[in-house]
């Protein structure tokens, strides 16, 4: 007997939401406070569904954000590249 996976609806909208995110990410003109709010809420959700990866890297350039206000945009980089392999 197989058993459907209770979370794969929640997952399937927490994809959707991260294309919305990846695209605001890469957007230049995404301010830092919104940056910082997708990659903590990575940080927080992502893990849950299986993606643990991302959720150590939206981890990291969190603790990052909260020491220093700030990233340059290649601190997203890893973090967008893992978001892009997600599916």
């Amino acid at each position: 007997m197989t058993t459907a996976d209770p979370l794969a609806p929640l997952r399937a909208k927490f994809l959707v939401r991260v294309a919305d995110d990846l695209a605001r990410l890469r957007a230049a003109d995404t301010s830092m406070k919104d940056r910082h709010y997708i990659v903590h809420r990575l940080a927080g959700a992502a893990g849950v569904f299986g993606y643990a990866g991302v959720t150590d890297l939206a981890r990291d350039l969190d603790d990052l954000l909260l020491d220093q206000g700030e990233a340059p945009p290649e601190a997203f980089a890893e973090l967008i590249a893992a978001l892009e392999g997600l599916g």
